[in-house]
């Protein structure tokens, strides 16, 4: 009896080891599907397209590039090397927004030019500069306006999305001439919105789409020059000018100063005679 107790007792630990081994299987391979969760969320996160400053990611960027560049260049050459950089500007790779040429005499030489340039020609453009003198100053900057691109095409649909509804009012049926009036006015208006919002996006697209550079061409100062001498001569021509200023500056001190001065005089004089009066009191 107490052999088929002990024999049924060791059955159910066996049993029970059994099933407790397989649940711990069953755990452990549940583990790595519950760790790889978080993982696979986190790589959808990640190949997930990214947004700068809440913009759509399909939303191209606009970036308005400026170069301000001076050269110099010897006198005898500046004007046919500006002439030759303006006539290489082509459209539409290249538009000229101003030029000009300064040579008067007395004056140090000196010419100016804005173009706007294509993206993928403005290296070329710069390493051209280089070789035609010395490059003297080169500064770069650059402006994000793609908010502001965006910002004016939202505005340009709606307003374009209410001229098609104001239109679609106008092909029906309108009963009073003054609703017919107040919907062609309010036409008018959003066409006019529109035409200005179209007219701005025109503006920034034109210096986003191209690299703007602003181009002088300037002689070298030499104490040769007609023009070197210019400021001795205007602070001669001034000589006069500034010290009859000076004088004036003067007479306006002492005009303003004189009660004052007269005042300080009396104060001194009283308070001079208060001291001998204390002074030579107790002598006597």
């Amino acid at each position: 009896m107490m052999r088929k107790l002990v024999s049924g007792i060791c059955v159910l630990l066996v049993l029970v080891l059994v099933l407790a081994a397989c649940g711990r299987k069953e755990e452990m391979a549940a583990a790595p599907m519950l760790a790889a969760a978080p993982a696979v969320e986190m790589a959808r996160k990640l190949e997930a397209p990214q947004t700068d400053a809440g913009q759509p990611a399909s939303v191209p960027r606009h970036i308005e590039l400026r170069h301000n560049v001076v050269i110099e260049v010897a006198e005898d050459r500046l004007e046919a090397l500006w002439r030759a950089q303006l006539e290489a500007c082509q459209l539409p790779a290249c538009e000229v927004v101003a030029a000009g040429i300064a040579n008067q005499r007395g004056d140090m030489a000196s010419a100016n030019l804005a173009l706007r340039i294509v993206p993928g020609r403005a290296g070329e453009l710069l390493a051209t500069l280089r070789g035609l003198g010395k490059l003297a100053q080169h500064e770069m900057s650059q402006n994000d306006r793609t908010n502001e691109v965006v910002d004016r095409q939202a505005r340009l649909a709606n307003q374009k999305a209410l001229r098609d509804r104001l239109r679609g009012l106008l092909a029906g049926r309108v009963d009073k001439v003054r609703d017919l009036l107040e919907v062609e006015r309010e036409l008018a208006r959003v066409q006019g919105e529109i035409d200005s919002l179209e007219g701005q996006m025109r503006a920034t697209l034109a210096v986003t789409e191209k690299v703007s550079f602003d181009i002088q061409f300037r002689a070298p100062a030499s104490l040769s020059q007609p023009g070197s001498w210019e400021p001795l001569r205007e602070a001669w021509r001034r000589l006069g000018s500034t010290f009859a200023e000076s004088l004036a500056m003067l007479m306006y001190f002492l005009v303003g100063g004189l009660p004052w001065f007269a005042v300080g005089a009396a104060v001194l004089w009283g308070g001079r005679r208060l001291w001998r009066a204390r002074k030579s009191g107790p002598k006597s």
